[in-house]
């Protein structure tokens, strides 16, 4: 039996950067959804939980940070591992994002191989 690929879902405003991001995960071996906003993530939460997520933490509307809490505190989707892939590195936001309880934070610009790595080890 061929054993699906674990879906990943990714939300980010800049569409270039969320089609980099979606190949650069395909090839890694990854199933992906990609969404311009972390409200348009949530609502696809709904219907299938992902394996993991990765999320922008400057989004319009709700913001990545916002989705993150969202995501841990509902027992439903609680046990989904998020990586915060951002141009924002400041030290108050990379604590915010693991007091929240993401489970990385990665800075853009990002090195694919890399990037494909940190999902691999958030899966075990």
């Amino acid at each position: 039996m061929i054993k699906a690929a674990p879906l990943i879902y990714v939300a980010d405003d800049d569409p270039v950067i969320l089609e980099l991001i979606s190949i650069v995960l395909t090839q890694g071996g990854f199933q992906v959804m990609g969404f311009e906003t972390a409200d348009a993530l949530m609502a696809a939460l709904i219907t299938q939980a992902p394996t993991a997520a990765l999320l922008d933490v400057r989004i319009p509307g709700q913001s990545g940070l916002d989705a993150l809490k969202a995501i841990k505190d509902n027992p439903a989707t609680a046990h989904i591992p998020v990586l915060m892939l951002t141009g924002d590195g400041r030290l108050d936001r990379i604590v915010q994002a693991m007091q929240l309880g993401a489970a990385g934070y990665v800075m853009k610009p990002f090195d694919g191989d890399q990037l494909v790595e940190r999902v691999r080890s958030l899966l075990g």
